[in-house]
């Protein structure tokens, strides 16, 4: 099993009389993230009790909280001192109200129970969870980074420093820049859904692959969160995996798809809250701008991206761009301590391609998937305007560090923290 890099994070919130919330996209490993949580606390003589709500989306004991806990008690044996897992919680019918009341009559009974749920809606979990303000600390669970893709091979499984360990970064990827560049390939070729990545026969990960995307796609979401144009919302994941790393223009998405402006919102919407895309706005000190101004569109697998493009066999030297690009934001999305990531853009078009703060720094970073590659000029501007100390230049194979400014091989970058 892989570990997942949130499992740390979650364990560490065990025991802080709080609702563990883990979202991700269907597929991701939510289940599975569970299930070993489970059998780690039961490894220390700890009591567990898993559910599934979509198989008791219909059972009376989900519609009364102190029903639940009888059930527990008349099903396991124990309703004191224990965990209870409740996976893909949105399935229960007023799950917010439910999970709230259930926690309050525990603290009441003072019965020292810890809940941990999951789902795969961010549009239900965060209409549900607004009950559970103060009361819950949520995680994001995205399908497996390149770091937890090569982990499993011992000497993979260091993460450097980026300041502190540059040197050894250099001599790890001189040693190991051909297998690194060659794993990265097919990485961005199939994805990181677990069991897309997992399997090692090209012509099963494409049957798992289309099949993950259709049923959550064409039918999961189409279905759960009741689409009234399917065709139009298929339309619109196709259009907007092609432009994944381009502005969002709302009118012009509305016009070519033939979509009223409020049904395109809607969809943009749900695409988002289902983990599907990201929608990345631009970096202004003036958050009105901010709000106002286009967003940068992002796929949130890879994978999904060749399904609809595929190109095979897909070789280091013929990735996209975009496709760098889009997994620069991917990577940037999975590491620790980064409160935000934004693009930066003028007036006259000079662009950085992110911009992410971490505590009081602001660190921009381009990506420029080419061998030769010098600090771009609109770099040398922000970097001046906003007193930035430090930069990032994402490379296609060079490695090197110019004062502050710091020059990353992309399939070195997810072995990184910055």
């Amino acid at each position: 099993m892989i570990k997942r890099e949130v499992l740390d994070d979650v364990i560490s919130w065990l025991d802080r009389d709080k609702v563990i919330v883990i979202k991700g996209a269907r597929q991701v490993g939510k289940t599975t993230l569970l299930l070993g949580l489970k059998q780690l606390l039961e490894s220390e003589n700890k009591r567990v009790v898993y559910i599934a709500a979509d198989e008791y989306r219909d059972s009376e004991s989900f519609r009364n909280p102190q029903l639940f806990l009888k059930f527990i008690e008349f099903e396991y044996g124990f309703t004191n001192n224990m965990y209870v897992f409740i996976d893909e919680f949105q399935y229960i019918k007023e799950a917010g109200v439910f999970v709230k009341t259930l926690r309050d009559i525990i603290k009441r009974q003072k019965s020292n129970i810890n809940i941990i749920v999951s789902g795969s809606s961010s549009l239900e979990i965060t209409k549900n969870t607004e009950f559970l303000t103060g009361r819950k600390v949520e995680f994001l669970l995205s399908p497996f980074s390149f770091y937890e893709y090569l982990s499993p091979r011992k000497q993979f499984s260091h993460k450097f420093q980026l300041s502190d360990g540059f040197n050894d970064m250099v001599d790890f990827y001189n040693i190991y820049k051909k297998e690194l560049n060659q794993e990265f390939a097919s990485y961005i070729r199939w994805g990181g859904y677990p069991e897309v990545a997992l399997e090692k026969e090209k012509s099963r990960k494409k049957i798992i692959l289309k099949e993950i995307i259709r049923t959550y796609i064409e039918r999961d979401i189409s279905g759960f969160l009741n689409v009234e144009n399917i065709s139009g919302f298929n339309k619109l994941v196709k259009l907007l995996t092609m432009q994944t790393g381009s502005l969002v223009n709302k009118n012009e998405l509305s016009n070519t798809l033939n979509l009223h402006h409020k049904t395109l919102s809607k969809y943009l919407d749900m695409l988002e809250g289902t983990f599907v895309f990201s929608f990345v706005s631009p970096f202004y000190t003036n958050v009105r701008k901010e709000i106002s101004k286009m967003p940068k569109v992002y796929v949130n697998d890879t994978g999904i991206y060749y399904y609809f493009n595929p190109i095979e066999p897909l070789l280091f030297d013929s990735i996209a761009g975009q496709i760098a690009e889009n997994y620069i934001y991917n990577t940037l999305k999975s590491l620790r301590g980064i409160d935000s990531i934004n693009f930066y853009r003028t007036i006259s078009k000079s662009e950085v391609d992110f911009v992410i703060k971490k505590e009081s720094k602001i660190i921009p970073m381009e990506v420029k998937f080419r061998s030769k590659v010098t600090i771009p000029v609109p770099l040398k501007h922000f970097r001046k305007l906003y007193e930035a100390k430090e930069s990032i230049i994402i490379t296609k194979d060079e490695i090197k560090r110019e004062a502050e400014t710091y020059f990353i091989p992309i399939s070195m970058f997810g072995l990184i923290e910055i």
